[in-house]
């Protein structure tokens, strides 16, 4: 796995989020990779990005390069320009049909968890959604997966089923998950 070295909250820059780009396909790409290191399905962002329902907003640092600390400047993870792929931190995507949202891939770089990425995020899909008069939106997660099951949680997501062994890697059940939008 890469460098998952947390970074301490207190050195982080802002984060804002943008919609994904092509040249942010490769540095998603290998936060999918670090994540699932034993998966061999990964996300053909390029063509995701294409599909006329497709809905993918990525995290980025908001701040230049020589503006941070150097912790991070260290890891060589951040560049000096907010339009360019390195600074990506996260990425949420997923489909829109009719008046529905099905979130298909969520994921915060491990070693900037814990920093209100994830929220960031989230909210911004969701704010997305009621700006196109999304009616739910729907996830599946591990049922082992606390801490995206506790944020889920907090923005009023609640557990609609359930399916058995969807995971096969470990045969774990995922939750299906859904947020109905007023």
């Amino acid at each position: 796995m890469a460098n998952s070295t947390k970074i301490p909250k207190d050195s982080l820059p802002v984060n804002r989020v943008r919609n994904f780009q092509l040249f942010d396909q490769e540095v998603c790409l290998n936060i999918q990779r670090n994540t699932f290191p034993a998966s061999r399905l990964h996300t053909d962002f390029a063509r995701e990005i294409r599909k006329p329902n497709s809905i993918y907003l990525v995290a980025y640092f908001e701040h230049c390069y020589e503006e941070l600390d150097e912790t991070i400047k260290l890891n060589n993870y951040l560049c000096e320009c907010k339009t360019n792929a390195k600074n990506v931190s996260g990425f949420i995507g997923g489909w829109n049909v009719v008046d529905e949202i099905q979130i298909i891939d969520f994921i915060v770089e491990e070693k900037f968890r814990g920093h209100g990425i994830g929220r960031l995020l989230l909210n911004s899909l969701i704010e997305l959604a009621c700006s196109v008069k999304s009616k739910l939106i729907t996830l599946e997660v591990r049922a082992s997966n606390m801490p995206a099951i506790n944020l889920y949680t907090k923005f009023g997501f609640k557990v609609c089923g359930s399916r058995k062994n969807y995971y096969s890697d470990k045969n774990e059940d995922a939750l299906l998950m859904d947020l109905e939008i007023n």
